[in-house]
């Protein structure tokens, strides 16, 4: 996730903002201004309470959710049933939490200021109960990969299965990082597909190009993508290999 904010449907002022990911175009108000812009646009009228869309903009997707009296967008790298769901839930306990403010808020004599819609708290209990992280296996796996000194795993992402959030990103390089998107979303369908026919997956290898590729491991329960040069690639192997069998016997 990037950032959501939540937005009063009546005056389009901004009730709610929170950034997950400071280092993205979220942190520009202007850009997202511009965003939220194209997407009312682009959904013209409004289509329902309980109702998610879904607008992509290059890397980025926003996730709309309408409300009573709110608009709720999030940001995100990639879109799926637990982000709409995510959203959906938020713009409701928002409205249930502010119902008479938003009610004050609509009427004629206004006057409600946007400061007194601080969601802060409830948004990030939502948000740790969403993602069930074994944090202390996480830390040790990270920990692992990262005790390697010559950075052969710099370019990395990290999904939590069985849901496929995106946990950690790390993309130095920008060749491997413009085809993150679409790996992301190639290596989701076909875990997807695993989970759903009880297949296992447990890992593949993606040529990009004749000099870098793309592989994925599973150390469950999360899903390791790791791209690397053609030079790397054995030793990146290897690796992979040693990673499994510490957490196997671990």
């Amino acid at each position: 996730m990037i950032g959501l904010e939540i937005t009063s449907k009546e005056s389009g002022i901004p009730l709610f903002v929170y950034e997950f990911r400071p280092d993205t175009l979220f942190t520009d108000s202007d850009i997202r201004g511009g965003l939220i812009t194209a997407i009312m646009r682009v959904m013209g009228e409004t289509f329902g309470q309980q109702e998610t869309r879904i607008v992509n903009y290059g890397n980025y997707n926003a996730i709309l959710a309408e409300g009573e009296f709110v608009f709720g967008i999030l940001f995100t790298f990639q879109t799926g049933p637990i982000f709409e769901k995510f959203i959906a839930k938020v713009v409701e306990d928002f409205e249930q939490q502010f119902h008479p403010k938003l009610e004050k808020l609509n009427s004629p004599n206004g006057g409600v200021e946007p400061s007194n819609f601080d969601f802060s708290k409830e948004l990030i209990e939502a948000y740790n109960s969403l993602l069930h992280i074994d944090e202390t296996k996480l830390s040790q796996l990270l920990e692992k990969i990262h005790s390697y000194q010559d950075r052969i795993f710099d370019n990395m992402i990290i999904f939590l299965r069985p849901e496929m959030s995106q946990l950690y990103t790390h993309l130095v390089s920008e060749r491997f990082s413009i085809f993150s998107n679409e790996v992301s979303t190639a290596i989701k369908t076909l875990l997807d597909l695993s989970n759903r026919t009880s297949f296992p997956i447990e890992n593949f290898h993606i040529a990009l190009s004749k000099n870098f590729h793309c592989l994925m491991f599973n150390v469950f329960p999360y899903t390791v993508v790791i791209f690397v040069d053609e030079d790397n690639l054995d030793i990146t192997q290897w690796r992979i290999k040693e990673i499994i069998k510490a957490f196997v016997e671990g």
